[in-house]
């Protein structure tokens, strides 16, 4: 290599370095990317830094050496890789004074050589399933949420599996419970449309399809319902949570009161407990606990089985939360029980107790918990739960969302007491729980049947499904495309229909009490959803909500007989599809898009093999806000988005517009709810407030929360241009995702992460 052409900068004044004929480098994954200078000043400050021999301003000067040399090598008739361009920067640290730097970056490069090297080869046969999987996903924001949402960890194999391979995974376990009972054309109907999501299962089931859900069918469940009354109740709560299912639950008085009288401590102390690794020794566990306490009995709990923080869960995915999170829900409901010697537990008592056990899946190291808390109108302790800084004394009190429960409609006054909270609270609570109108709102062929266990009903935690105390509902969901026909959609309902039904035959509940499974069977619960209304016209029009709902319960009822189960007492709702629609790309449930082009942020940690490799891969990222590059744990990507030409955006609707299309498919589409989050600018809370008021007898579903205009620093969601969206998806990188085999060793995925198992609860011995 010639030598180094001397700078004619001196080596004091300011150091730019303009562009010049090198415009563009070649990658290690051979793409070809532009020429970044400013990438070589922060390399070089990086070693000088590290060596401490220099800091910036001498990495711009050395710098501005190492882009006149490129020049000279590549005078743009060739490209030079990144590999021939750090040759050139380890050259002219080598022949400057600062040798200490040189060598510190040549051991540098080979460090980093080795880790390159020891990455494992991604085999073949993954490449193609994930080129195959890859052809289903509609964006690259889609394949990403797929991989680290849905995916399961394969231990065999030592990977994460692909969509393909998920959709197989459900199949075989349909086929495992219904064997013949579809024919294979059916068979291979249901997959053709689960591969290309136009109509697919529950989420929750897509998951947990297999193992997790052979060994209990809570799994394969969104929601569910209980209205606790004995302390088994509270660990029932726990471990459906650790199902991952979400749990709707109610602290009215009615129930709250039959829960025993704390008696004061009597000294006695039981023989100490050992907690074993499972879901099941968790909840058993919380419920003796409880009962010691609430007989004036005391006990300590051995946690010494129990695996360490971090171990791989192997049935349910993700990571073990150690015995850490259970020993708090303990301690904190022992020391709430001590507290009311010789009284009741209070309504708020009991929702406390519930949040945190909630809390216990969130330590886990997923996303959330769902909660969501219905209490009496008349309960000051519980409508007053969160105002101010609640979240500071009660932390656990933001796992649920809080409702009042109306068993009539209230009077004005009542209502505008009410309303005005619920708009002063910032956060639109507390919401509605309509349980008076429920007999104006349900299908005549479920009263009877409702009827009797109607005054301790409720709802699941997004509010689109009626239970009965101790219920579940699945729910399968119809993706509506720009491009749809009348009969496209008409099948895609007839589709998520079938699916749904088989979903209602699971009701293998080996932990808990006779009711779940009793009232499961006898009303078979669906929830056929359909989401992305707002991206086709057709999907909005009343005459045909109507005949899907009545198509939808026919094939209920024809495949029901097929099953060997009850016809479904109630069918059709419209669920959030808050996270489904990003895998989707649709709109969510019934909720517009956010913009006609968008910018989409996702958070990720710092040490996820999915990081690292888009990382590696070009994509977009910045620190979260308040982090710096180098110290982050959390970082953002950017995805740019475009919704269909002419789908209907947030701007395009007011709140009032939006309930009167809920008012639509309320009278037209669903048997239960359909669930929406009105945003409510400062001028419409009036109103939107008038509204519900009168038409109090279709109510339910719906929450409200105020419309925040404000843009945020790195906020989820922001609106872009046309011109805007075409420089980025340009720049945006081809992913592979069958790569991150060569960043993950063991498993990274995150189990279950809509709402996951946190012990080691589902592993099959």
């Amino acid at each position: 290599m010639p030598p180094t052409k001397t700078s004619s900068q001196s080596s004091t004044s300011p150091v730019t370095i303009q562009a010049g004929r090198l415009q563009q480098v070649i990658k290690r994954d051979g793409r070809i990317v532009d020429f970044d200078p400013k990438k070589i000043i922060e390399a070089i400050t990086k070693a000088g830094q590290a060596s401490g021999e220099f800091g910036r301003e001498e990495a711009a000067r050395l710098a501005f050496v190492v882009n006149e040399r490129l020049e000279e090598l590549y005078d743009g008739h060739t490209t030079p890789n990144v590999e021939q361009v750090q040759d050139v920067v380890e050259l002219v640290l080598m022949r400057s004074k600062w040798l200490k730097t040189a060598k510190a970056y040549i051991l540098y490069r080979e460090e980093h050589t080795k880790i390159r090297e020891a990455k494992r080869p991604v085999p073949a046969k993954v490449r193609e399933l994930a080129k195959q999987s890859k052809k289903y996903f509609r964006n690259q924001l889609a394949e990403f949420v797929y991989y680290s949402t849905y995916s399961k960890w394969l231990p065999n194999e030592g990977r994460r599996e692909t969509w393909v391979e998920t959709t197989e995974r459900y199949l075989d376990f349909m086929r495992e419970n219904l064997g013949d009972k579809l024919a294979p054309k059916e068979y291979d109907e249901l997959r053709a449309n689960m591969l290309s999501m136009d109509a697919l299962g529950s989420m929750r089931l897509v998951w947990g399809s297999g193992k997790a859900a052979r060994a209990t069918n809570v799994c394969a469940y969104n929601c569910s319902f209980i209205a606790p009354s004995a302390w088994q109740d509270l660990a029932e709560i726990m471990y459906i949570l650790m199902c991952g299912t979400g749990v709707g639950f109610s602290v009215e008085r009615q129930t709250v009161e039959m829960l025993p009288i704390i008696r004061r401590q009597t000294g006695i102390k039981l023989f100490t407990h050992v907690v074993l690794d499972s879901k099941e020794s968790w909840s058993d566990a919380l419920a003796l606990g409880l009962q010691a306490w609430s007989e004036g009995k005391d006990i300590e709990f051995d946690y010494s089985k129990v695996r360490p923080q971090g171990s791989r869960l192997k049935t349910m995915g993700g990571r073990a939360s150690g015995p850490g999170p259970l020993k708090a829900v303990l301690d904190f409901s022992r020391d709430k029980m001590l507290s009311r010697q010789g009284r009741h537990l209070t309504t708020l008592d009991v929702h406390d107790i519930i949040c945190k056990i909630g809390e216990v899946v969130v330590m886990g190291g997923v996303r959330r918990s769902a909660l969501i808390s219905l209490s009496d109108l008349d309960d000051p302790d519980m409508r007053d739960a969160k105002n101010g800084q609640f979240y500071l004394k009660h932390p656990e009190r933001s796992m649920a969302n809080n409702s009042a429960v109306y068993n009539d409609k209230p009077s004005l006054t009542q209502f505008l007491d009410e309303w005005t909270n619920l708009v002063k609270s910032g956060s639109g609570e507390r919401g509605i729980f309509n349980r008076g109108s429920l007999e104006k709102q349900l299908p005549s062929r479920r009263w009877p049947i409702f009827a009797p266990d109607a005054q301790t009903s409720g709802t699941n935690p997004c509010g689109e499904i009626i239970l009965k105390n101790k219920q579940f509902c699945n729910l399968s969901q119809v993706v509506v495309r720009e491009d749809d026909t009348v009969e496209s959609i008409k099948n895609k309902i007839r589709l998520a229909t079938i699916l749904g039904t088989y979903q209602a035959s699971l009701t293998n509940f080996p932990y808990l009490s006779p009711e779940w499974q009793q009232h499961c069977q006898e009303e078979a619960l669906l929830g056929v959803s359909i989401t992305g209304f707002w991206d086709n016209q057709l999907s909005r029009d009343p005459q045909l909500l109507k005949e899907l709902r009545d198509l939808s319960v026919e094939v209920n009822k024809e495949y029901a007989k097929k099953f060997s189960i009850n016809p479904s007492t109630c069918v059709t709702c419209v669920k959030p599809a808050g996270n489904g629609s990003q895998l989707f790309d649709s709109a969510s449930g019934m909720h517009p898009r956010h913009a006609a082009y968008y910018l989409r942020r996702v958070r990720i940690e710092n040490h996820n093999p999915l990081f690292m490799m888009l990382k590696d891969m070009g994509v977009p990222y910045q620190p979260e806000v308040g982090q710096t590059e180098k110290t982050a744990s959390t970082y953002v990507l950017e995805f740019p988005i475009k919704a269909p030409v002419g789908a209907i955006v947030r701007r395009d609707l007011s709140a009032l517009k939006l309930l009167e299309f809920w008012k639509v498919l309320k009278t037209n589409f669903t048997e239960h709810n359909p669930s929406v989050t009105i945003s409510v600018a400062n001028d419409e809370w009036l109103q939107v407030g008038n509204w519900v008021y009168e038409n109090w007898d279709l109510v339910g579903g719906l929450s409200f929360l105020p419309k925040d205009e404000h843009v945020y620093q790195l906020a989820p969601y922001e609106e872009i241009s046309r011109e805007k969206y075409e420089e980025l998806a340009s720049k945006f990188p081809e992913i592979d995702f069958s790569n991150v085999v060569s960043y993950e060793y063991d498993d990274q995925t995150q189990g279950a992460k809509e709402l996951a198992c946190v012990s080691g609860a589902c592993e099959i011995k």
